[in-house]
């Protein structure tokens, strides 16, 4: 009965000791988007575009090169109603900027060559 006791004791501060908090979570989920957004750099645009899917909707003149912009698509999330405050939706998408540097003449996208990437907003769901 002793051993049940302390086996049973063992399997639940395992389990407990196995579990992550959520800002964990989310810090795990950062560094794989970090390590698959990092993936790109020195590669196209055109071949970021072509493997993702991805397509800027804006781009801005920087020093050394122009930003790309990218918008995810918006993430709804709901607070329901209550018998005091009324049901709240409210919408948040992904912005990916990506940092290219020219590396031909033309300007197309195959003439941009990614350097840097950051983002901000829920974006565990882009598809690179």
């Amino acid at each position: 009965m002793k051993r049940m006791k302390i086996a049973a004791g063992l399997a639940a501060a395992l389990s407990f000791a196995s579990c992550q908090t959520n800002a964990e979570y989310q810090s795990q989920l950062n560094a794989n988007l970090d390590a698959r957004l990092s993936a790109y750099h020195g590669t196209t645009l055109a071949e970021f575009t072509a493997r993702t899917g991805l397509v800027p909707v804006n781009a801005y003149p920087v020093a050394g090169g122009k930003v790309f912009v990218i918008e995810g698509a918006p993430v709804y999330i709901t607070l329901p109603a209550t018998q005091v405050t009324p049901g709240i939706t409210r919408a948040s998408a992904c912005q990916l900027l990506i940092r290219a540097a020219l590396t031909g003449t033309g300007g197309t996208a195959d003439d941009w060559k990614i350097v840097g990437t950051s983002r901000s907003g829920p974006c565990n769901n882009l598809p690179v």
